[in-house]
Parts: structure tokens; C-alpha cells; sequence
């Protein structure tokens, strides 16, 4: 039994408002919407907290739940950005591209993040093979200009190094770095 099912098929319109519901509830709502719906929300919170929880609740309902969590204080950002939130985000951000019909979860600071366009952001990506030929400092250019940081020596995501003909990279989201040999410009 749906809880919401008179309330959608008969009522919902854009901008309605819903107020003086629990936790749980809103959840429950926001997955009938986006059952009812067919397409895609974007939930914004007051913090990460709340936006975490949240984010717990929806996904006891469904799998179509994604979090893009920021840090709430700007001087985090200036300081040190978290690298587990960076993932998330990046993780959260290739998903959509697969399917814009989650729910998307994140708190006012995740909102308000400048974000390149879809096609800028999928133009960005790196893709290499064995035996392609590309300039290692060409491939370097382009890992600076994405993010990643040079290091001396690889040991957590974002970073690579460059030894000579060789280039490792530890990729977001991968468990092990990511070691490239060249021959010339031949991987």
C-alpha cells in the first residue's frame, strides 16, 4: 500500500508543499514521488548532518538514492578538502550521467558548488589502452587540469607520479593505483 497514493494522484502540482511530516515520512514521500513522478528530484538540506540522514532513510526504500555531500564551512574548503566526500560527489556526479532519474540528495553548500556542464565534465574524462600513443606530458597536463595531484610517490586517490617512462596514478574510486609504462609516447 502506497501512503501517499491518494495525495499523488490526485493533488500533487508543482510547488506543492508538504509540512509537519516525520522523518521517515518525508522519505516515504519522496520515493512515491519519484515512483509516481518517473523522473528525477533534487533535495537540498540545511547541513550535511541532515542530509546524511536523510540520505539513510530514502535508501531503506530504494536504490535510486544518490548523496552529494560538501563540507558546510568554506574555510573546509580552503583548508582541506575531504577526500571521501570528493569521491561521493564524483561518484554521485558519473551516476547521474547514467540515470537522471534518482533522487539526489545534498545539503546547501552541495547546492550552491559550481559544477562544470555535462559536456565539460564528460570531455574530462581520461580513457587509455595498451600500444595508444599519447605525450606522458600531455597525460600529465591533463591530470593537473581534472584534479589529480602530483606526488612523489602515489598512496591515496587524486594523486599520481611521474618516474621517468613511468606514470602512476591512483584513480578516484579504484582500490589500487594504476601503474603506465611507456615505450616513447606507447603504453
Amino acid at each position: 500500500m502506497k501512503l501517499f497514493e491518494n495525495v499523488l494522484e490526485n493533488k500533487i502540482i508543482e510547488g506543492t508543499h508538504f509540512t509537519g511530516l516525520t522523518d521517515d515520512a518525508f522519505a516515504k514521500l519522496l520515493y512515491e514521488i519519484k515512483e509516481f513522478k518517473d523522473r528525477g528530484i533534487l533535495v537540498v538540506t540545511t547541513s550535511l548532518f541532515e542530509a546524511n540522514k536523510l540520505y539513510e532513510l530514502v535508501s531503506d526504500y530504494t536504490d535510486k538514492v544518490l548523496l552529494f555531500p560538501m563540507d558546510d564551512f568554506l574555510t573546509s574548503e580552503a583548508v582541506a578538502i575531504s577526500p571521501d566526500l570528493m569521491i561521493t560527489r564524483l561518484e554521485t556526479l558519473n551516476q547521474i550521467l547514467e540515470d537522471s532519474k534518482s533522487i539526489v540528495i545534498t545539503n546547501l553548500m552541495g547546492y550552491l558548488r559550481f559544477l562544470p556542464t555535462k559536456e565539460i565534465y564528460k570531455n574530462s574524462f581520461i580513457s587509455l589502452r595498451v600500444d595508444e600513443d599519447i605525450d606522458p606530458t600531455k597525460l600529465v597536463e591533463n591530470l593537473v587540469d581534472i584534479g589529480y595531484t602530483r606526488e612523489t610517490i602515489v598512496t591515496r586517490t587524486g594523486e599520481f607520479a611521474v618516474r621517468g617512462f613511468v606514470v602512476d596514478i591512483f584513480p578516484l574510486g579504484a582500490e589500487y593505483p594504476v601503474r603506465i609504462e611507456f615505450f616513447g609516447d606507447t603504453i
